[in-house]
């Protein structure tokens, strides 16, 4: 059976998605388009320093639809429920709370040893549309909402937008609710959280981009590799650098991602 991609749902107030059934309904429509991936401004303090985000390069993106939030500590609920082998993972310092974005979970715990099974499988499954990681590409492009800005609000960093440390690490404490008042902003895109609250692992094999300029088309990555793709920033984190929208992480995909690693989901075309 196939299954219809876009899934046309009018909310007038969001809340948390607490079950995959609430985080479909909440999918945003990201429209086709091109955008230059990687940093495409030098100054001299930056000069030499973060050499994996260069060349900038065309990029052209197909449409997708992408969660609004990261997937929350009730939606991991839901799926150990529903597999009675499965436990939660370690919950952090502060407990777990269910509008907030489930943490201490590894890239193969979301997508399953070769990329068969593991939380997208079984979500997929019960909602019967095609879940997935973003790759790096489809996530840059819709943190930036189809703007040239170094973060997903502009040119300035702000910590009124984005649930981050302000002084050292760690000091705001813990993750916040994927859905709050406070020090959140929602881009052109209606994502919330692109910058901040959680680390998001991504579909890709971290290496580096391609050295020529000529377009390239719904980019995925190395085809092999020892670590996977990470982006975003966390509650942890307070410099400015880590909520650049073009700014990369990596990590091995069998390594937690510790208090400060979550992910979003995206459908795409069968």
């Amino acid at each position: 059976m196939r299954h219809q991609f876009y899934i046309i749902v009018k909310c007038t107030t969001m809340t948390a998605p607490l079950t995959i059934s609430d985080y479909i309904k909440q999918l945003r429509d990201i429209p086709a388009g091109q955008f230059n991936m990687g940093r495409g401004y030098v100054t001299a303090d930056r000069k030499g320093r973060y050499a994996d985000e260069l060349p900038p390069h065309l990029v052209s993106i197909s449409a997708f639809q992408m969660g609004a939030t990261p997937v929350t500590v009730g939606m991991w609920r839901e799926y150990t429920a529903a597999n009675r082998k499965l436990r939660m993972p370690a919950a952090p310092e502060w407990g777990w709370l269910d509008d907030h974005p489930v943490v201490n979970i590894n890239w193969l715990d979301i997508v399953g040893k070769k990329g068969k099974g593991g939380y997208i499988a079984w979500a997929s499954k019960v909602v019967g549309v095609k879940l997935q990681l973003p790759s790096e590409a489809q996530w840059e492009y819709a943190a930036r909402g189809g703007k040239d800005v170094i973060f997903p609000w502009g040119d300035t960093f702000d910590t009124a937008k984005v649930w981050c440390s302000t002084k050292q690490l760690g000091d705001s404490g813990k993750t916040a609710p994927v859905i709050r008042k406070d020090r959140a902003f929602e881009n052109r895109f209606r994502l919330l959280d692109m910058a901040g609250n959680v680390n998001e692992w991504l579909n890709d094999f971290y290496g580096p981009y391609p050295t020529d300029t000529l377009d390239v088309r719904d980019p995925t990555g190395p085809a092999r590799g020892e670590f996977k793709c990470i982006r975003g920033g966390s509650w942890h984190k307070f410099d400015a650098d880590s909520f650049r929208c073009t700014n990369r992480g990596a990590s091995r995909p069998e390594h937690p991602g510790g208090t400060r690693g979550g992910f979003r989901l995206i459908a795409t075309r069968a």
